[in-house]
């Protein structure tokens, strides 16, 4: 079975995390008797009218079950228990394979586990046969579509049949009012400004003016601050100023030049 996440098969097997299959009441009694079963015997009659019903149901050629009263598939190391099969699917014979004993203390597989197994070995058949997938690759949407066919024959009530509002996702009731109730009370709160007292002088209402920023200016904790521009003409010349020993500290944190023609990294920054 492919494996590769970049095989069409794989692409295709994850395109799908559902199948449009709608158990029946009948299919559901057979699901609840067969998870109670505990025989091979017993549990291969009625595996085998679950699965004709739903590949009848899908359409799709019949598979064969068999179920033996033999320990499961493993190997051991170390005398730890390092691998085990529960079931096996046939591509060319379209044949299901399970052991009916677990594979070391030979007790029978619990209902739900049987069932589990069942269903995974099922969905490699409608892989290759409904959904067109020879190779049926354990993707997500693989698992996906096992645990949706698992839910519609489990969790339904009796005399009812699974319909497309039901297995559909639905929006939770009030989810959308809760948010835009909280995005509004938001938008509230930022728009909100506390109105500036009036002028008692001239008893005129001050408009708002705008808000001050709780930082400081950069203008205001700079090492040296800038006189305003004097007016210079052709015949008055704006004269440099004497370099002062603070600024020459202060030139020493900017970035110089190497040899190399490179800026070095600046090394300090002021906020």
């Amino acid at each position: 079975m492919g494996r590769r996440r970049d095989t069409p098969d794989f692409i295709r097997s994850d395109k799908f995390p559902k199948l449009e299959y709608r158990p029946t009441v009948g299919e559901r009694e057979l699901t609840r008797k067969l998870i109670a079963s505990t025989s091979a015997d017993e549990r291969e009659s009625l595996g085998q009218k679950l699965l004709d019903n739903i590949c009848r149901s899908l359409n799709i050629p019949r598979t064969r079950l068999r179920v033996f009263e033999k320990r499961q598939p493993h190997k051991l190391r170390g005398g730890k228990l390092a691998y085990k099969l529960y079931g096996t699917y046939n591509c060319e014979t379209a044949v299901i394979k399970i052991a009916n004993l677990t594979s070391v203390r030979k007790q029978v597989v619990a209902g739900k586990t049987f069932l589990d197994t069942l269903i995974h070995e099922l969905m490699h058949h409608i892989d290759r046969k409904f959904l067109r997938i020879p190779s049926t690759p354990h993707s997500p949407g693989f698992y996906k579509r096992i645990e949706d066919l698992k839910t519609k024959l489990m969790r339904m009530k009796s005399g009812e049949r699974a319909s497309r509002q039901e297995t559909a996702w639905e929006r939770p009731k009030d989810l959308t009012a809760a948010l835009e109730a909280a995005a509004a009370d938001a938008r509230s709160r930022n728009d909100y400004q506390k109105p500036e007292k009036p002028n008692v002088a001239t008893g005129d209402e001050v408009l708002p003016g705008p808000r001050t920023p709780k930082w400081t200016p950069p203008s205001e904790h700079a090492p040296f601050t800038h006189a305003k521009p004097e007016e210079t003409s052709v015949a008055n010349p704006r004269k440099k100023p004497p370099h002062s020993p603070e600024e020459v500290n202060i030139s020493a944190n900017l970035p110089q030049n190497d040899d190399s023609g490179e800026n070095e990294p600046q090394l300090s920054f002021d906020f």
